[in-house]
């Protein structure tokens, strides 16, 4: 047996050993980067689309009264692959659209286009979706609640 480089019959230098160690998991750790889509600004052009598409749901919202700005927990969850655009519509008249919500993403706080009273309204939260890749528009949903205002 010699120590150094050279190696004995099927037996690699324990240096060529460690250091082929360490290029694997350095790929391997990279290639997770990768598959867990690690950065700052997601490039949503290569995500498959998944066909089942997350809707949260809600049974009713609570509302201040006389104020315009309210406080929601709307959201993307995470698992999607779409865009959500939400329209919260009231007696036929839409008084909140969002604006294009990625998936992960949550709204706290909306601005209606007018003021409710008082009372407990039959609304309808209209989720429209669309394609990461192109904005095309998918399958949406419509989800009937209470909103309650105190």
């Amino acid at each position: 047996m010699r120590f150094g480089n050279k190696t004995e019959k099927g037996r690699e230098p324990m240096k060529n050993k460690q250091n082929t160690i360490l290029l694997i998991l350095l790929l391997l750790a990279f290639n997770v980067g990768l598959i867990s889509g690690c950065s700052r600004n997601k490039d949503y052009s290569n995500v498959a689309e998944n066909p089942n598409i997350s809707i949260p749901g809600y049974e009713s919202l609570e509302f201040n009264a006389d104020k315009v700005k309210q406080s929601v927990d709307f959201y993307n969850p995470e698992e999607n692959t779409c865009y959500f655009r939400i329209n919260l519509v009231v007696d036929g008249n839409s008084i909140w659209t969002s604006d294009l919500i990625k998936p992960g993403d949550k709204i706290s706080t909306i601005k209606l286009k007018e003021i409710l009273d008082v009372g407990t309204y039959s609304a309808v939260l209209q989720y429209e979706c669309f394609s990461l890749k192109d904005k095309s528009p998918l399958n949406g949903s419509n989800i009937e609640l209470t909103i309650n205002v105190n």
